[in-house]
């Protein structure tokens, strides 16, 4: 499979890491996606469960590459007099890197995960911790978020040589190069990209692309 050698897009790397995109809302992520490989595949769909999946079509073997373009987050349960949001998580987060952390919910309000006082350091659960919107009251709080809205870390794309830092590189980096191989490849095989949905709440998106595609070999 030759590939041409133009260099990485690495703004399009900062814009799809720096998209909302928790599990169970990629929309947007999936619509920036479909927007940049339109013009170099043959056929693009999105089957029932959001998974975006790209074709360049062949004779040869059935071939998917997977990425998710969902990210880690948090998802709000409950909000208390004070204004103070309680959450659960969505994906693998974990608990004692929480405290101090910024979110930002799709509609543009940030937060900051507080924590109430410990007796002990191994007291930290997740009942101990709550987002802070700046909120005066529930009913305040509720005029800028709603129960069950979900947010996502802040993290700024920061690339400094040959490294890079940011939210969401799991696995927008994955999307990205996805997207670039995309781009570049030449092949008689039928490679179908597949940019999945709901990876971190259970690897949803893989597996159901994966049965309903049947590939001869499947990257992931």
């Amino acid at each position: 499979m030759p590939f041409s050698e133009n260099p990485l897009d690495y703004n399009l790397l900062e814009r799809l890491t720096q998209t909302f995109g928790p599990s169970g809302v990629e929309d947007v992520v999936t619509d920036l996606i479909r927007k940049e490989i339109q013009p170099y595949c043959d056929e693009i769909r999105t089957d029932a469960l959001g998974n975006l999946i790209a074709i360049k079509k062949g004779t040869g073997k059935k071939i998917m590459i997977a990425a998710h373009a969902d990210e880690i987050g948090l998802m709000v349960t409950h909000i208390d007099e004070k204004g103070f949001l309680r959450f659960t998580t969505i994906g693998g987060v974990y608990t004692r890197e929480l405290p101090f952390r910024r979110v930002v919910f799709q509609n543009g309000i940030v937060g900051t995960i507080g924590v109430e006082k410990l007796d002990r350091p191994t007291d930290l659960k997740l009942d101990k911790l709550f987002i802070d919107i700046g909120a005066t009251s529930r009913e305040d709080a509720l005029s800028k978020v709603k129960i069950g809205d979900s947010c996502v870390f802040v993290g700024e794309f920061v690339k400094q040589e040959s490294r890079i830092t940011s939210k969401a590189l799991d696995d927008r980096v994955g999307c990205f190069l996805g997207i670039e191989a995309l781009k570049r490849l030449q092949t008689d095989h039928e490679v179908y990209f597949v940019f999945t949905v709901q990876e971190e709440v259970g690897t949803r998106g893989a597996q159901t692309s994966a049965y309903v595609l049947e590939p001869d070999y499947a990257i992931s």
